[in-house]
């Protein structure tokens, strides 16, 4: 297992002005934040968000892209060419056609950036054990993607788990739902990176509140 566990806080915000309120409190404390797409599509909720309207908000901080969205590859261009994206995940259920993906992998790669495979609560893991080298990082949803505040799925820990024992050196990612009661569950299983949303977003006291998860 990869030995440092990574908190990313996640940016789910649906204009400008709540997008700069959520940075403005994570933006110190971490180097890296997760900032998400909705199409509309791919997921019910939208944000019209592109590097060009949040380059005067999110000016130094690394970014890793969540793109909930259907049509990958229009998104993929734009936000490789952001200086601040480090990653780009995207869903394995909007796009799972092999030639595809080894495209946005291969272009991805020339671009010096980390590409992750997403997968929903209900897709399971043998559906993409084919798939799973070829990523820098599998992110599991713990919650239906697309808002915030929902309650984590338990059985999200079991997809951890054999993940993690048939791939120890993978970057398995979790996102959705993660607060203070399940934050410890979800690293003992075998997760590296967590992302964690509105348990932050809604401290009082970041510091605290992150002391609280460990």
């Amino acid at each position: 297992m990869p030995q440092k566990i990574q908190i990313i806080p996640s940016l789910l915000a649906f204009d400008l002005n709540e997008l700069e309120k959520q940075y403005k409190k994570v933006a110190k404390e971490f180097p890296l934040l997760q900032l998400d797409i909705m199409d509309g599509e791919f997921v019910k909720t939208k944000n019209n968000f592109s590097p060009r309207k949040i380059k005067k908000i999110v000016k130094t901080t690394n970014l890793e892209l969540h793109l909930m969205v259907k049509d990958i590859n229009s998104y993929i261009g734009p936000w490789a060419h952001f200086k601040n994206t480090k990653k780009i995940i995207w869903h394995y259920e909007a796009n799972s056609d092999p030639e595809d993906i080894q495209a946005a992998l291969k272009w991805l790669k020339k671009n010096k950036i980390k590409a992750g495979l997403a997968i929903n609560p209900k897709t399971k893991l043998k559906n993409i054990l084919s798939l799973i080298k070829k990523f820098d990082t599998i992110l599991i949803m713990s919650v239906t993607p697309g808002k915030q505040g929902q309650k984590f799925d338990k059985k999200s820990l079991s997809k951890i788990k054999k993940l993690r024992k048939k791939f120890p050196q993978l970057n398995i990612e979790i996102d959705g739902g993660v607060n203070e009661k399940n934050y410890k569950k979800i690293s003992k299983a075998g997760a590296n990176l967590i992302v964690i949303g509105s348990y932050l977003q809604e401290a009082e006291n970041l510091k605290t509140a992150i002391a609280n998860l460990k």
